[in-house]
């Protein structure tokens, strides 16, 4: 496990509560929708936590992990199975720094080995993020991680930077129509790499994690992998847990399948990416 160094400075807590006007986090770009609710993420001034847990379903070197998953997202990937509080922004508890600092003080005493800011998606969550980790100041004692689909601005990395220790993006969908016809984010290919590239050219500890979908290969995972080879520093989570809501219809309708599943590993391994439990 890293040492854990980031501390969000009060002058960093102060730039990203400025967004909670004007929101600029996302490449929505909603402004001042933002502060009503009327933004795409229906985030608004206010944080609410769908759930909080020690889990034990992260990466080995995470878990116990405590997960905080946070209502609301920037995406709306038709797949979603946690969209009842993904799509519902006021979905669970609204909490504030203080006190989702003092649930994290309490995990770390029962074991967390790693704070997880999950979603739905965390990237609306910036400001009530940075003020938490402020919050906890010396008392932090295990890595922040930052767990997103990774549709973010350089507004949001620059947010990042003094407060995250290790980064899990999200790489789903593949160079073509995949991000925005399936995830609803126009540009998704280029917006996701360009910031895990400014990460690695920054020095972050990065896992990159890619979601396995049934006949997705050609399309999303040869190009994901073959991209992430070329960045041998990366270490790669690839997730085959993919299970179809009730309501999905189509070629994502179906179970992956082994053949699916063996394909993906075997390409990871014949490229010799770093791969992860």
């Amino acid at each position: 496990m890293p040492l854990v160094t980031h501390v969000p400075s009060l002058q960093l807590v102060d730039e990203a509560r400025a967004q909670l006007e004007d929101c600029r986090l996302c490449p929505f770009a909603c402004g001042t929708d933002r502060a009503s609710g009327r933004g795409t993420c229906r985030v608004g001034t206010v944080s609410y936590v769908a759930s909080e847990m020690l889990h034990m379903g992260e990466e080995k070197l995470l878990r116990p992990a405590h997960a905080i998953f946070f209502s609301g997202c920037t995406a709306r990937c038709r797949f979603c199975i946690a969209a009842k509080y993904a799509f519902h922004a006021d979905y669970g508890i609204p909490v504030t720094p203080a006190q989702l600092a003092h649930r994290i003080e309490m995990r770390q005493e029962e074991g967390a080995r790693a704070i997880c800011f999950i979603g739905g998606d965390p990237v609306p969550h910036i400001p009530t993020i940075l003020d938490t980790l402020a919050h906890l100041g010396g008392r932090k004692r295990v890595p922040a991680v930052f767990n997103s689909n990774f549709y973010v601005t350089p507004k949001a990395l620059d947010l990042l930077d003094g407060a995250i220790d290790i980064y899990l993006p999200d790489l789903k969908f593949g160079p073509g129509a995949c991000g925005e016809t399936i995830g609803a984010m126009p540009d998704y290919w280029s917006v996701v790499t360009s910031a895990i590239d400014r990460l690695l050219h920054d020095g972050q500890q990065v896992i990159v994690r890619h979601l396995l979908m049934p006949d997705h290969f050609d399309c999303c995972t040869k190009p994901v992998l073959s991209w992430l080879a070329q960045r041998p520093q990366i270490r790669v989570s690839l997730l085959d847990q993919y299970v179809a809501p009730p309501h999905m219809r189509g070629r994502l309708a179906a179970p992956l399948s082994v053949d699916e599943t063996r394909a993906a590993f075997d390409l990871a391994n014949a490229l010799r990416l770093r791969l992860v439990d």
